[in-house]
């Protein structure tokens, strides 16, 4: 039989009740935008997963195992599943960084 018990924060619940484990329900979670004139590195526990390019002028990606992608090679509007390492902005240009 189900013991009922006082928890942390005066919460009462049954004791052969396991708490349900929380899980975000989307893919990507968080987003950081970059915007003109800003340069953003993405390292620790704000590594990106992947981001959009509102507008591409001006950009460059520099990605988490080498390499760089020029704004010129981007679409607008189109989600690209790369981990940028760094996101380089000058005078125009908008990039959203998408987080897991």
């Amino acid at each position: 039989m189900p013991q009922i018990k006082s928890g942390t924060n005066n919460r009462t619940d049954v004791a052969s009740r396991s708490a349900p484990k929380f899980k975000n329900p989307g893919f990507y979670n968080k987003a950081t935008l970059v915007g003109s004139n800003k340069t953003i590195a993405f390292t620790g526990s704000a590594i990106a997963a992947g981001f959009i390019c509102e507008n591409v002028t001006n950009v460059t990606i520099e990605l988490q195992n080498g390499g760089t992608l020029p704004g010129s090679t981007l679409t607008a509007d189109t989600l690209y599943e790369i981990a940028p390492k760094k996101v380089v902005i000058g005078a125009t240009g908008v990039v959203h960084v998408l987080h897991k």
